[in-house]
């Protein structure tokens, strides 16, 4: 092998090092921040919090908020929005709530339409919760208010 050979594949072979070591920096940022999908859509113009996460916390759920995930047990993707009302819960998670947490001061309706139409799915009382929302309103929620 020629010398001009042996310099090109030791260049080829440091790019592709360092190529693997800035992937793994920043997967390991990734990890550190709590982001699990890379791809997260913008939160929702009309406010709350959204974000994914691999494993959320119930307790993050501010007081006065009602908080959706994605999944059972408060994993996945989630959204904190402020006061028992959400009259859409917009394309980020409609459809695909599991689990929810109310920590406003009212009983709150979950319902399978925007605007609180379609029926009503789920009842949470003031404070309560649900780790698992059960088979009717899996994926099914939409909306909510205070009822």
């Amino acid at each position: 092998m020629t010398d001009r050979k042996k310099v090109a594949r030791m260049k080829a072979r440091r790019m592709l090092l360092g190529g693997a070591i800035a992937a793994a920096c920043t997967a390991g940022t990734m990890v550190s921040t709590g982001i699990a999908q890379a791809s997260a859509p913008p939160a929702p113009s009309t406010g709350g919090k959204t974000g994914t996460v691999r494993i959320a916390n119930p307790n993050d759920c501010p007081n006065g908020y009602v908080c959706v995930w994605g999944d059972i047990n408060y994993e996945g993707r989630f959204l904190f929005a402020p006061g028992p009302e959400r009259q859409n819960v917009g394309d980020f998670m409609n459809d695909l709530t599991s689990s929810v947490w109310n920590r406003t001061g009212s009983q709150v309706c979950f319902y399978q339409h925007a605007d609180w139409r379609g029926g009503t799915l789920l009842i949470v009382g003031a404070g309560d919760w649900r780790a698992n929302v059960g088979r009717d309103a899996n994926d099914a929620i939409s909306s909510w208010r205070a009822c």
